[in-house]
């Protein structure tokens, strides 16, 4: 069973992949899902010798303090964790203030956030099919992904950029990316069983590079944006 409280050995693991607080916060209600879940993030979701910290908040009051203090890489959020009063999107984009969001919640809920996936904030995943392993995959990519500090800009070359590049990025790029992202999540969930592996094997790619291309995106955008302020106030 999962527990709220990090073990020693837990604590080293995060020590020893240079992550700061805790790699994944998992918003759900105990149960099998919330184990099976738990089980993957922490051990990489099958990858050897990648075993990671996890904290569970199995309700919405103990998800967003955790989310303020415990500064994780990635937040999953389910949907059951949150009380009437709370909308999806709300708890979102609440959530995201800290780091990239995995909603996983009934399909009709998908367009409560649009606006978030569109930006890259949020990925969502369907509770339908395999949806506990494909969360954990979506997860597992997250923490894969360049960091916006990893994403080195060169002065003379972003002089030439226009004042509204970071814009462009999300508009022209990132919007239909995220179509295909998630569509290619949506076959994925709902036709996973149904597959030969070789085509799950490629959808799956195909989720892959979109994420990392949406990931790379979100990085530089944000960088242009950051250092475009800063040469405003300097000027």
């Amino acid at each position: 069973m999962p527990s709220n409280e990090q073990s020693p050995e837990t604590k080293e693991a995060i020590t020893d992949m240079g992550v700061r607080g805790v790699a994944v916060l998992v918003g759900m209600a105990k149960g099998q899902e919330c184990d099976r879940l738990f089980a993957l993030l922490a051990h990489g979701n099958g990858h050897p010798g990648s075993q990671r910290g996890v904290v569970l908040a199995s309700n919405w009051t103990e998800l967003e303090s955790r989310a303020a203090c415990l500064n994780p890489c990635a937040i999953v959020l389910s949907e059951g964790v949150l009380p009437s009063d709370v909308s999806i999107e709300e708890a979102a984009r609440k959530l995201a203030r800290f780091a990239p969001v995995a909603v996983i919640a009934s399909l009709e809920t998908q367009s409560e956030l649009v606006r978030l996936l569109i930006t890259g904030e949020v990925d969502f995943m369907a509770r339908s099919g395999e949806f506990i392993s494909v969360a954990a995959a979506l997860v597992e990519r997250r923490l894969r992904s360049p960091q916006p500090a990893e994403i080195e800009f060169h002065s003379a070359w972003a002089a030439d950029l226009p004042s509204d590049f970071a814009e462009i990025l999300r508009h022209e790029i990132n919007n239909p990316l995220t179509g295909i992202l998630g569509n290619a999540e949506l076959l994925l969930s709902q036709l996973r069983g149904n597959l030969a592996p070789v085509y799950v094997q490629r959808l799956e790619t195909i989720v892959d590079l979109a994420v990392r291309l949406r990931e790379t995106i979100r990085c530089l955008s944000s960088e242009w944006e950051r250092q475009h302020s800063a040469s405003i106030y300097s000027a």
